[in-house]
């Protein structure tokens, strides 16, 4: 039986080469969201503790100057809140880029192998047909010859 050559092979390699870099962007875009998300969960939190602090006057009597202090600080951390809103909202806007692009290179790649497979079913069914026609017209000459003989 002749062997199986895929023609496309060399393109089937380098797909899943991409796709394998796909991937490991897409891994990359999912841990700058989580880093991102953490340094907003605790940008979140300083703003409460400075506003909790603040709301609590009837335990500690804060001084004018002192009062302002707290309220600029709370400003920045109302500032920085939204900044890392905003970075992690880009940063999710790139994982569901990157996201996209993996699918789309699984897919490309997942057409390639049905097509490989689809080849090599055809080349398997077209060798047994060969095989089974040579084995046919053994028999037959062999039957021919023992009916002379």
């Amino acid at each position: 039986m002749k062997k199986f050559q895929f023609p496309l092979q060399a393109i089937l390699t380098l797909r899943g080469l991409k796709q394998e870099q796909a991937l490991e962007l897409y891994a990359k875009s999912v841990r700058s969201c989580a880093d991102r998300r953490g340094e907003l969960i605790g940008a979140t939190r300083r703003m409460e503790n400075l506003e909790k602090l603040i709301s609590e006057d009837g335990s500690a009597r804060f001084s004018a100057s002192m009062r302002q202090a707290y309220m600029k600080a709370l400003d920045e951390a109302r500032d920085e809140t939204q900044k890392r809103e905003k970075a992690l909202e880009e940063a999710e806007k790139i994982k569901d880029k990157q996201l996209a692009e993996f699918l789309e290179r699984k897919r490309q790649k997942e057409i390639l192998e049905h097509l490989r497979e689809k080849q090599l079913k055809e080349h398997l069914a077209e060798s047994y047909r060969k095989e089974e026609i040579e084995i046919e017209d053994l028999v037959i000459s062999r039957s021919g010859l023992a009916k002379t003989a």
